[in-house]
């Protein structure tokens, strides 16, 4: 999860809730939305995430299936 400090809003990607997730989530800070993305990571959790505001991106790194792949 980050903060996209751009739009001012948080980003999630995966989870787990008894499956590994691979979706998008974004919430504006009243609404949760999943967000569709042309690709996208395999589902995974425990993946660490944080944004670069000078590239204005959410950068995504590894999780929970030792995956050890960079996602922007």
């Amino acid at each position: 999860m980050a903060f996209d400090s751009l739009r001012g809003r948080v980003v999630l990607f995966g989870g787990w809730n008894g499956i590994e997730l691979g979706d998008t989530w974004e919430w504006d800070g009243g609404t949760w939305q999943q967000r569709s993305t042309p690709t996208a990571p395999a589902a995974r959790g425990g993946a660490g995430m944080a944004y670069d505001p000078f590239r204005g991106r959410a950068v995504l790194f590894g999780g929970t299936t030792g995956a050890t792949d960079t996602w922007e």
